[in-house]
């Protein structure tokens, strides 16, 4: 095992004694874990603010500013200081200003990406329901089979999950209620899938911990 009095030692040690100390609170919330996620917390804020400061306010602000003489610039420093304003009640109002203005330009910015994002979403779902596949010696009739009973299923699905949806008249119909409660079921289906791939990723996070403490920390597997 590497002596802790090393700089590699040091750092493998306290790498397995955080981690240690982060995964005791699976016993119970102790001290050592409030330590540890204190240091965790005061760590990552001022790397947070290392990388604002070296990928957004140097290159993007403070560069131009100060070293090509762009004072215009000088503007984002008083908008920057709007927003402490929010501590005096005399001056509050500036504060709502900037934040207003703020939040304007991000729902802008919202609506850009939606319209970027989901609108060809939107244009894709419009498949055909008999889809020809070619192949070497002419039509390959499993691969269109296969394609399109594909299409057909996403067509059944996609209308499922949207008749889910539609609130405007009450679902008096059994087909439609049916349809509806079809949507429902599809969608709990694709929950569960997400949450499973989340619950692996996290599966994957403490396996790696394991991994890092059995076979660098713990000279057992070699």
């Amino acid at each position: 095992m590497s002596s802790p009095f090393t700089f590699e030692g040091a750092v493998l040690w306290l790498g397995a004694l955080a981690t240690l100390a982060m995964y005791s609170v699976l016993y119970r919330e102790n001290p050592v874990y409030r330590i540890a996620e204190h240091v965790f917390l005061g760590l990552a804020t001022g790397y947070g603010l290392y990388v604002i400061w070296r990928d957004v306010l140097f290159p993007i602000w403070y560069k131009p500013l100060f070293r090509e003489h762009h004072w215009p610039w000088i503007l984002a420093l008083v908008a920057g200081g709007m927003y402490y304003t929010i501590y005096s009640r005399r001056f509050a109002w500036m504060s709502r200003l900037v934040m207003t203005t703020m939040m304007g330009l991000v729902a802008g910015l919202a609506f850009r990406k939606f319209y970027g994002q989901f609108v060809p979403q939107i244009g894709a779902s419009f498949k055909p329901l008999v889809v020809l596949v070619k192949g070497p010696a002419g039509l390959d009739w499993p691969g269109t089979l296969f394609a399109s009973l594909s299409n057909v299923l996403f067509l059944v699905c996609l209308i499922s999950v949207l008749t889910y949806f539609f609130f405007t008249v009450e679902q008096r119909s059994p087909l439609v209620r049916r349809t509806a409660h079809t949507g429902r079921w599809l969608m709990m289906i694709a929950f569960g899938a997400m949450f499973g791939a989340t619950v692996m990723a996290r599966l994957s996070l403490f396996i790696g911990r394991l991994d890092f403490l059995f076979r660098e920390w713990i000279p057992l597997i070699r």
